[in-house]
């Protein structure tokens, strides 16, 4: 078994560094993942409007 050393762990088993690095990562991550489907959504909205052509904007008021 482990010997206890002077390290305060967390409920988890990590040590603050190691919590607060894990939080690091996993916000960039989510951050990467916030932005790729922004960037997806983008793109169906362009294409939409691509696809229905210059005819969307020739119509009477």
């Amino acid at each position: 078994m482990a010997e206890p050393t002077g390290a305060k762990l967390a409920p988890n088993g990590m040590t603050p560094e190691q919590e607060a690095a894990f939080r690091k990562q996993r916000r960039r991550r989510s951050l990467a993942l916030a932005a790729a489907l922004a960037l997806f959504a983008l793109t169906f909205y362009v294409l939409t409007i691509v696809k229905m052509g210059p005819a969307l904007f020739d119509r009477a008021m």
